[in-house]
């Protein structure tokens, strides 16, 4: 503050610089809160595809090696995931009797479309 003749206040350009500095953090807190956003939606895509990914694999396991037909089968997940569909792959026995197996989840969101993978063996 300056001060001429007795009178005491803030001069304009210390308003407009005051002004611009507050202008500028606000902005910066509001890119960190968009940003921790979309974070946290990725976040919550990963984890729900990670949980939906063990629960098939362990289906598959529980299922046996007899019960396993070579080929590709798709599904959902059901109207509690309707976003998730399914692909699973099965491969021929390998020469261990191991049967290798795919599945691809896949879902669609802010219209993108994400495939994640997991692969087992049963045997």
């Amino acid at each position: 503050m300056r001060s001429s003749a007795g009178e005491r206040g803030f001069t304009l350009v210390e308003v407009l610089v005051a002004t611009a500095v507050l202008a500028i953090g606000l902005l910066a807190a509001l890119t960190a809160f968009s940003m921790a956003n979309r974070v946290t939606a990725v976040s919550s895509n990963d984890t729900v595809i990670s949980f939906l990914g063990q629960q098939k694999l362990a289906e598959i396991q529980a299922l046996g090696r007899e019960q396993l037909r070579v080929g590709s089968t798709t599904g959902d997940f059901g109207p509690e995931f309707p976003q998730y569909v399914w692909r699973l792959t099965v491969h021929e026995p390998s020469d261990l009797n191991v049967v290798p197996v795919d599945l691809l989840i896949s879902t669609t969101q802010a219209g993108r479309k994400r495939d994640t993978r997991f692969t087992t063996a049963v045997f």
